[in-house]
């Protein structure tokens, strides 16, 4: 075989990319030793371009120039042919390749797919109309269009009109199509065809259409509801699930050899099903040593080096959330951690809802140089300066990724994202310490209101007996001893059936001076008092009437008067029959009142009230066995009515001021005060809940916090 036979035969090989590193190296030698080295040259270069969609013809005045033999012409334009037949039916067959030509329709938008004619191939036709454009980058353009072949939506990618003249445009948006039609993942964007528009001359590619729904959307999403108390743990959870997505997608792409190098909320779409999307591979760096550097095309490759030179020493990526090391300049630092900060800075922004980098870019202005230049010489960027709610752990892990150092990095994307994923395992668990800590407190409150209700429908009936419509009308002192010893009787059996009432009481109005109904004053006195014994709490008694007592009104008496019949008015309040310091727990009662009025006169006659011992109703509920670390029930002056540490009674707390024994739950006592009945988020430590007994009275609440 001659030698021009030869070697025309290994540039036809090396168009289909079959030459082996031994003809590789056996072409090179033969073009430097070769006379006519530069001819041969000229004509691999004029032979590239027809694979790339130029005409054959082209070819002819430079092989006559060559001096080529006739035979060693043909053979030559043979080899062309061949190459670019293959080069097609390979295209159709699935493979991305620049050599697939494409005819515009008349509309102009609209492109039309087919296969040169050969022996043993088959046409294949398909068409795009765009529908309209998505968006617009510095390389290309991205339309919203439907392949009328298969009747779907997809998005076609095409070289903007500016890049159109340059040779190193074409080669970059072949390298981008290329490179990503190799990282076969369901995380990244699938291509479904490139191609170059013959009647126009732009070259484009087909690829999924994933909607124009962002991770950077829901970020912001996510923190506006959250600002309005909308959100929870859950929300955070799923924002981390798609981080965890994205990790995947980039672990996978380094394990070809591809570094992604513009990582940001932006470039990572969400479609309606919950699929994660990482989109743009414009810039990213194939690395020499890597799987896809051995795989891509001559031409490919060639921008590869070429987009590497041209970028050295410049900025690469986006500013906002781009790493130390490309804000410098220095991309022969560049590799896997690179990405490691960018997926930390994702973690930022999720966490924050700010880019890391956007108060350098606030302080410095507009001007890029400014902004650069704080990244690559200022310290990694804090999370909880922006928000001190942020989980520690979480945390953590955000500023090792945001590291300025690489080796203090996470040594690979797999560790980042096996990092989040144990914490959101071990939130799990927390999560699930607190669902029982909220059952808890739940069936807690559950519990007290029923007892509430119990004792409101107690003191009703109470009220309708009739020994106590008796006693209004009785007019001798006989008359008012039979009908207090009967309704003695009933009360008795109504503290039996009761174990946590301490006393019931009949009392009249003796005298009642109204200004306003909210500033009464006067006396009453009791008519009937039946109690149990300070000590043994068994025995029951009725009062003797010469130990009957007369108290002035205080408040909690004073809106039980001005209540409608029937009405009752529950509260904790001070008992106004104990001399015990108002603050101290044995003087505060749970009391439960209702007015008796004069049938004659229509006017308020007095009121039964039922004292239940909130005291020992807290402490039954205590004895409960419980997953809580601690337990506090609080009223609404800040005083501990119990207090349980371990399923154990707090003794020496009971009693004493909330900031004195239990300073970590006056936040969330404030916020049960003035803003909800419930503390109820699972990335807190503390369930809270209060019960009103009364609007604008004493209440409690429960205060449970997760081990």
């Amino acid at each position: 075989m001659s030698d021009d036979r030869k070697i025309s035969e290994l540039i036809s090989k090396s168009l289909r990319h079959e030459l082996s590193k031994e003809e590789s190296r056996e072409v090179a030698d033969h073009l430097g030793q070769a006379g006519e080295a530069k001819k041969f040259a000229e004509i691999s270069r004029l032979i590239q371009d027809s694979v790339s969609g130029l005409h054959v013809e082209n070819l002819a005045s430079v092989t006559n120039e060559a001096g080529l033999t006739q035979d060693a012409k043909k053979r030559l334009n043979e080899s062309v042919a061949s190459a670019i037949s293959e080069k097609l039916s390979l295209s159709q067959a699935g493979l991305i390749s620049k050599g697939v030509y494409a005819e515009t329709t008349d509309s102009g938008r609209g492109s039309r797919t087919g296969s040169a004619q050969a022996d043993g191939q088959r046409q294949v036709n398909s068409r795009f109309n765009l529908i309209r454009r998505l968006g617009q980058g510095g390389l290309g353009s991205v339309w919203l269009a439907r392949d009328e072949t298969l009747g779907r939506t997809v998005a076609i990618k095409e070289l903007n009109a500016n890049a159109l003249e340059s040779e190193k445009s074409w080669e970059r948006f072949q390298r981008e199509a290329e490179i990503t039609g190799q990282l076969e993942h369901p995380n990244v964007v699938p291509l479904y065809q490139y191609g170059v528009d013959c009647d126009s001359g732009e070259p484009f590619y087909a690829m999924r259409f994933v909607g124009k729904r962002t991770l950077a959307d829901a970020i912001v999403e996510y923190h506006d509801r959250r600002e309005i108390g909308e959100t929870g743990a859950l929300c955070l959870h799923r924002l981390l699930t798609v981080f965890l997505d994205i990790c995947q997608a980039i672990a996978y792409a380094h394990s070809r050899g591809v570094v992604h190098r513009d990582l940001k909320p932006e470039n990572v779409a969400l479609d309606n099903f919950g699929q994660v999307i990482v989109l743009d591979w414009g810039l990213a760096k194939v690395l020499e040593d890597g799987e896809l550097a051995s795989k891509m095309t001559n031409t490919a490759c060639s921008s590869n080096d070429i987009l590497n030179q041209t970028m050295h020493g410049e900025v690469v990526g986006t500013p906002l959330y781009m790493s130390p090391e490309q804000a410098s300049g220095d991309l022969d630092r560049i590799g896997e951690r690179t990405d490691v900060y960018g997926l930390g800075a994702i973690l930022f922004s999720i966490l924050t809802g700010k880019a890391p980098h956007e108060r350098s870019a606030t302080n410095s202005g507009s001007d890029v140089d400014s902004i650069v230049k704080i990244i690559a010489e200022s310290a990694t960027p804090q999370p909880v300066d922006y928000d001190l709610s942020i989980p520690n752990e979480l945390e953590m892990i955000c500023v090792k990724s945001m590291a300025r150092k690489q080796h203090l990095r996470f040594e690979s994307v797999q560790k980042l994202a096996d990092a989040v994923e144990s914490w959101i395992a071990g939130q799990s668990g927390k999560q699930a310490a607190y669902e029982s800590v909220r059952m808890e407190g739940r069936e807690l409150r559950a519990d007290l209101q029923s007892r509430v209700r119990d004792l409101e429908r107690n003191v009703r009936f109470a009220s309708g007996l009739p020994p106590i419509k008796a006693l209004i009308s009785a007019k001798t002192s006989e008359d008012v001893s039979v009908w207090r010893e009967r309704l003695s009787i009933i009360f008795q059996g109504l503290l039996k059936a009761n174990p946590d009432y301490s006393s019931i009481a009949y009392c009249r109005v003796d005298q009642l001076e109204t200004v306003d109904l909210k500033n009464l004053s006067g006396s009453f006195s009791e008519l009937v008092r039946v109690e149990r014994h300070s000590t043994d709490l068994s025995n029951i008694r009725t009062v003797p009437k010469s130990r009957l007592a007369t108290y002035d009104f205080d408040d909690y008496m004073s809106k039980v008067v001005i209540q409608k019949p029937d009405e009752v008015h529950t509260s904790l309040v001070c008992d106004p029959m104990c001399s015990v310091d108002a603050k101290s727990n044995d003087a505060i009662g749970l009391f439960s009142a209702v007015p008796v009025y004069d049938e004659e006169t229509e006017e308020v006659f007095g009121f039964v009230v039922i004292n239940a011992n909130i005291e020992k109703m807290l402490r039954q509920q205590m004895d409960r066995r419980t997953t809580a670390e601690e337990v506090v029930v609080a009223c609404d002056i800040f005083h501990i009515m119990m207090h349980s540490k371990n399923g154990t009674l707090a003794e020496d707390s009971v009693g004493k001021k909330v900031a004195d024994q239990a300073e970590h739950f006056l936040p969330a006592i404030e916020h049960l005060q003035t803003e909800t009945d419930f503390i109820d988020e699972t990335d807190s430590d503390i369930f809270g809940a209060r019960i009103w007994l009364n609007p604008g009275q004493l209440g409690l609440m429960y205060l449970l916090k997760r081990k």
